[in-house]
């Protein structure tokens, strides 16, 4: 993949970002947070403290009042298997979505056009996240 396809997201964008997803969640009644392994922990983690809501570390403690954050909804995948798995709804978060996801994010910070390099990745490493299902 070229340079040129990549877009490589920073820790600065990052901290304004999940600001962002704060403002939209506060007052929404969420009393918890889930991030979805892997990239979704660290916006789970982050946004964990600008709540100061606790984080779910087990997809079994998710709640209807649990926000579940990730760092990409890119096929929706991941979180179309989360909801079918739980058998109801919940407030979805996301960085970056991507237009034709199966489930689309209740909000979303940005659209992915290129490929997200984060700043807890690799080029390398960033493959690993197509096989991680949300447990």
């Amino acid at each position: 993949m070229s340079e040129s396809e990549r877009e490589y997201y920073t820790w600065e964008r990052f901290d304004a970002d999940v600001k962002k997803i704060a403002d939209w969640a506060r007052n929404r009644g969420f009393k918890n947070i889930y991030g979805i392994p892997r990239g979704g922990l660290i916006v789970g983690v982050a946004l964990s403290h600008l709540l100061d809501l606790p984080l779910v570390l087990s997809r079994d403690d998710i709640t209807r009042q649990t926000l579940i954050v990730d760092d990409i909804v890119e096929t929706g995948g991941t979180v179309e298997h989360l909801k079918m798995y739980l058998g109801f709804r919940t407030g979805v978060a996301s960085l970056y979505d991507m237009h034709g996801a199966r489930v689309q994010p209740d909000f979303c910070v940005n659209h992915k056009i290129k490929w997200i390099v984060f700043p807890w990745e690799t080029d390398k490493t960033s493959k690993y996240d197509n096989n991680i299902k949300a447990s």
